[in-house]
């Protein structure tokens, strides 16, 4: 058999494991979806982070991740939504998987916190945005031809504020701010809206309000480090929650390493993906080779006149199919997949055993015969859990190397 021949059977493999694989992508995302895991998943070491209750634990302590959730992080769960979301502290987390499903749809539990904004929010609730626009009022940032008495009462107002900073302190420092210092009197009145109705926490009053937990831990680091500097702080802090969710990154991966293992058991078993037989399908029959090359070329062809990485890439890219459109997409594409094999004569699917013919689709009657189809099932298995990007990245690298043919003959040979 030719060299060609054999490049074109890797081709005819690679097509087949890039649809399936594909589909098993799809069915992954539409189960994570209707289980909202990642939502789930994300409270759960918000709330391990943050030190705040987790299902079935009682604690004196403020939730934390309630507050943010329900604060200023609120805005991650109403994004494309017109309704509000009930409050995360009227609903504590539960355990259970179904009953973990239920609240996170009704909460709708964001999949994805972007670092600096979780540092910026965390932050925030210990160090409030009042105490920020006073920082900005300092004494030493007023004009210099300020009169002495102007700035001695200025500055006996600022230090007012930050002993005990309320609605009587910002409005003594606004009447106290030189009238001829416009920017400063902006602030200032900014800051008599910023207080609201009661005092305002000072920053080593919010830290100590916070629970012990490698959050408060790694607040205080960095705002050591950064000497007071706001956004050296948040830049800190991010830094340390991505380290922490590199971590879960990790047990998220491997978790989802099995269920992407057992969708390809269930898809190669159900559809009786045998890597031995369309193997030995590609390898003797030219037509199909030939089908399946043709096949593969026009995909390709497709995916780099769209800029894509493999089919269906707008819908999977950082976006989960939810509901019944995502499961309605991933069997769409399961099904698609299958046609496309069966249309290219590829052994694929179950048929009835028939003494009358040699088809490797038939239920194994020998010892022998269920050893080869069980070696060929798992090969399939374990093929479909390298995911299709790297089927796809690899059907594109077959067919190049294919159209590329072989190397050109010296003149002197």
């Amino acid at each position: 058999m030719p060299e060609s021949s054999a490049l074109d059977v890797l081709v005819g493999l690679a097509l087949i494991f890039a649809a399936f694989s594909l589909a098993v992508s799809r069915i992954n995302e539409t189960v994570l979806a209707l289980f909202h895991y990642r939502g789930n998943r994300l409270e759960a070491e918000l709330r391990v982070l943050l030190g705040s209750p987790r299902p079935g634990q009682a604690t004196d302590h403020p939730d934390v991740t309630a507050e943010l959730l329900d604060g200023p992080l609120r805005v991650m769960r109403t994004t494309g939504r017109q309704s509000t979301p009930a409050p995360v502290a009227d609903d504590p987390p539960v355990g259970g998987a179904l009953a973990s499903m239920h609240r996170a749809r009704r909460l709708r539990l964001p999949s994805y916190l972007p670092s600096t904004t979780f540092a910026q929010a965390l932050l925030d609730r210990v160090d409030p945005p009042a105490r920020v626009m006073l920082h900005q009022l300092r004494p030493d940032t007023l004009p210099d031809d300020v009169p002495a008495d102007l700035r001695a009462a200025y500055r006996h107002a600022y230090e007012t504020a930050r002993r005990g900073l309320d609605v009587r302190a910002a409005e003594a420092l606004y009447e106290a701010m030189p009238a001829d210092h416009p920017t400063g009197r902006v602030v200032a009145a900014a800051l008599v809206s910023a207080v609201g109705s009661g005092p305002v926490a000072t920053l080593e009053e919010g830290l100590a309000a916070l629970p012990s937990s490698p959050a408060r831990t790694a607040l205080t680091a960095a705002i050591v480090q950064a000497d007071g500097d706001r956004e050296k702080i948040v830049a800190e802090l991010a830094r340390w929650y991505d380290d922490a969710m590199d971590r879960l990154s990790g047990w998220y991966k491997r978790r989802i390493s099995a269920f992407l293992l057992g969708y390809a058991i269930a898809l190669s078993l159900v559809f009786n993906l045998d890597a031995v037989s369309i193997t030995r399908a590609l390898w003797q029959d030219g037509t199909v080779r030939e089908a399946a090359v043709a096949a593969a070329v026009s995909e390709v062809t497709e995916m780099a006149a769209t800029g894509a990485g493999e089919p269906g890439a707008a819908a999977g890219s950082g976006q989960a199919p939810a509901g019944e459109q995502g499961a309605g997409a991933a069997t769409e594409r399961t099904i698609k997949a299958v046609r496309d094999a069966s249309g290219l004569s590829i052994p694929v699917g179950w048929v009835q055993a028939d003494d009358g013919r040699d088809d490797p689709r038939e239920v194994p009657t020998s010892a022998s015969g269920w050893l080869l189809k069980i070696a060929g099932i798992a090969i399939a298995c374990f093929a479909l859990t390298a995911g299709a990007p790297f089927w796809f990245d690899l059907l594109g690298r077959l067919v190049n190397m294919r159209s590329t043919g072989p190397r050109p003959r010296s003149a002197n040979a």
